[in-house]
């Protein structure tokens, strides 16, 4: 539902239903981000956090929120239970991506190694440089929360 400035989708979702959600949440922000690279970006962002949160959460319960915040920022939140094995590696790949001086090499990176990592990380990659979003990580005991942030174009 969209409540003010922000939607919210809460519950099981399977991988079936991350293109779904995507395409409700390009339908629904055409109105509020009216730049087609900008959404385009929205609907990237919100199918690679939300395939994650769905994908390794332990119990299929996946939380995505999508906030338009002040100064024409837009914020994509995704909350899980994550696996505790998995924690380790998120919390690399979060570190590995804030430090990342150019995130479009960091991703082709990821490209490369992906094969040899567990935790793959290709989505955050993706969304970090395609997305042009800032990625931070919070954990809150077995809970994991992404959230991706950027400007957005100023309406024309």
């Amino acid at each position: 539902m969209m409540t003010g400035r922000h939607l919210e989708v809460d519950g099981v979702l399977g991988i079936n239903d991350v293109p779904d959600v995507r395409r409700f949440v390009a339908t629904v922000h055409h109105r509020f981000v009216p730049d087609d690279d900008d959404l385009s970006r929205v609907a990237m962002a919100t199918h690679e956090l939300l395939e994650n949160a769905v994908k390794f959460s332990v119990d299929g319960i996946a939380t995505l929120r999508i906030e338009l915040l002040a100064n024409n920022r837009i914020s994509i939140t995704t909350r899980n239970r994550a696996h505790p094995e998995n924690v380790e590696d998120l919390k690399q790949l979060a570190r590995e991506i804030h430090e990342a001086v150019h995130p479009m090499l960091h991703y082709l990176d990821l490209m490369r190694r992906s094969p040899n990592r567990s935790m793959g990380g290709l989505g955050l990659g993706r969304v970090a440089a395609e997305g042009e979003m800032q990625i931070d990580l919070q954990l809150d005991g077995e809970f994991v929360q992404v959230r991706a942030e950027t400007t957005l174009a100023e309406p024309r």
